[in-house]
């Protein structure tokens, strides 16, 4: 049975993955968990970091207001979630997979991360080509200087490795947004130790973990001054965030027990405007985020809830599908727009001048259209791309298939190749 895929900006919804391990998605009542909710807030989430960006490009021409005072820390609720859906995908299959196991599970992380990666990188590259044609065929005064700064060519290499946020630049470089993708790459890189040394499943090691995870994450905000670390930090930032978000679903039934002294619509509405409170509060800092990120992952665990029926919507859930390709490709659209802003200034002042919610709804549109494109022609062709061409498959797959298999004359290439 294929292996389940899921990241917090890219995979399809929470739902999907149930289907490849059931034995590890079931409740106190067994019944299956599909947590769509949270699919949901991954888009609200990713949609929240276009705007952030939106107004660092554009800025001053938009004024600082509440709106935008805490949406850079979006990524600890990913890393929160990441760490929580990837122990319900893999926690138990991983204790018991052979090298192969964890081979293919590196594999599907990969796959869903990598290849819309690579496309930004591609289209990025093409842009500063062109910029570079700009500069020497046209009077435009660009900006930026081409390929220089964070788009240097000395910082294609760790992009491609995705390691561009272990603490190796000192700036973000390339695609602005892939620093989470990295930092989370490392995350998916250290997960298959955390369970098959079983930190999370024994109460002792469990708790060291956890307060592991909590003084790391206020060491990342004491020793640097701020939560928003992104190539220098981002790692340590990202997996005891990460961490946090295992030991929430390895331990969910007592954290469901402990919720059910209260409706947990209260709970869920309390995570909700604890949320918009942060939000709205100029100087919260960034740790601040990480308990009400638990809470509201914790809480929409209940899923039979107004709350939840609502996040659960269908057109909600799509946006949540097409949540990674929006995180991602958005800062090709900005920097679009940086271009014609250098060589026709007075084409885009009109856009300039229109109020920010007006100017924030074209470009959520234009992205979300652009987002939908690049999941169905980008994201998902790679995935299966990645996935088929390889996973191992495992001997009793070959068994099966070879079981299937026709007596006479060869096997049809789709047969041999199976899907992964």
């Amino acid at each position: 049975m294929p292996m389940a895929q899921w990241s917090p900006y890219s995979n399809g919804p929470i739902r999907k993955s149930v289907a490849a391990d059931s034995g590890s998605r079931l409740d106190v009542q067994g019944e299956k968990q599909d947590y769509v909710a949270l699919t949901t807030l991954r888009a609200i989430g990713a949609l929240c970091v276009v705007e952030h960006h939106a107004w660092y490009y554009v800025y001053p021409a938009w004024s600082m207001n509440w709106f935008f005072a805490g949406v850079q820390y979006w990524p600890d609720y990913f890393f929160v979630l990441s760490g929580f859906i990837l122990t319900h995908v893999y926690g138990q299959s991983l204790q018991k997979a052979n090298g192969n196991g964890v081979y293919n599970y590196l594999v599907a992380r990969i796959a869903r991360v990598y290849p819309l990666h690579l496309f930004m990188i591609v289209v990025l590259f093409g842009f500063e080509l062109f910029r570079l044609w700009v500069s020497h065929h046209t009077t435009a005064q660009l900006h930026h200087p081409v390929f220089a700064e964070g788009t240097s060519l000395k910082y294609l290499p760790s992009n491609l490795l995705l390691i561009q946020s272990w603490g190796i630049h000192h700036l973000n470089t390339w695609n602005d947004p892939a620093w989470s993708v990295s930092a989370e790459f490392a995350c998916y890189l250290l997960f298959p130790f955390v369970v098959r040394w079983h930190v999370l499943d024994q109460h002792r090691s469990a708790l060291l973990f956890g307060v592991l995870c909590v003084a790391g994450l206020l060491w990342v905000q004491l020793t640097h001054r701020t939560f928003h670390v992104t190539y220098d930090a981002a790692v340590p930032r990202a997996f005891f965030s990460f961490g946090l978000g295992c030991l929430i679903r390895t331990y969910l039934v007592a954290v469901q027990h402990a919720l059910r002294r209260l409706p947990p619509t209260f709970w869920q509405c309390l995570a909700i405007l604890l949320c918009c409170v942060l939000f709205a509060w100029k100087g919260a800092k960034g740790i601040y985020f990480i308990p009400v990120w638990v809470l509201l992952i914790a809480s929409l665990t209940f899923e039979n809830t107004p709350v939840s029926r609502a996040l659960s919507w269908k057109p909600f859930v799509t946006l949540g599908d097409i949540s990674y390709s929006i995180y991602l490709i958005h800062i090709g659209l900005l920097w679009a727009f940086l271009l014609v802003r250098d060589v026709s200034p007075d084409s885009v002042a009109w856009i300039l001048q229109l109020p920010p919610p007006v100017t924030l709804a074209g470009l959520f549109a234009i992205v979300i259209g652009l987002s939908y494109l690049t999941y169905q022609h980008v994201e998902n062709p790679g995935r299966r791309f990645v996935r088929q061409h390889f996973s191992r498959k495992s001997a009793a797959r070959v068994a099966e298939a070879a079981a299937r298999r026709p007596a006479a004359g060869p096997a049809p290439a789709a047969m041999e190749e199976g899907k992964a």
